[in-house]
């Protein structure tokens, strides 16, 4: 049986990373609506109308990027958490067998 191995500090970094970038994305698209929505009040028309498409576009997108990170993040949590159980539980079970037997 090969022997396996889990990094859980690159995961708990994984994790850290992840939630930066949703906050990252939080932050820009606050940054961009507040900026995006107050130009209607300055500039109108066509190009205006325009503006506003493809800003809610970009938006959508920067959602979708939000969420993808969160899910992203929620992964990495559950595996760092499953690791560090099962990495936990058998150095348990391997100190028993060692005192059980002497050493």
């Amino acid at each position: 049986m090969a022997e396996q191995q889990a990094d859980t500090t690159q995961l708990r970094n994984l994790t850290q990373t992840l939630q930066s970038l949703v906050e990252y994305c939080e932050a820009l698209r606050a940054g961009a609506g507040g900026f995006a929505y107050m130009l209607p009040n300055e500039w109108q028309g066509p190009a205006s109308q325009r503006f506003m498409g493809q800003f809610e576009t970009w938006a959508a997108g920067a959602e979708g990027m939000r969420q993808a990170a969160e899910a992203l993040k929620a992964q990495a949590e559950a595996a760092e958490a499953a690791y560090s159980s099962a990495i936990e539980a058998e150095t348990s079970r391997w100190d028993q067998l060692s005192a059980n037997l002497g050493g």
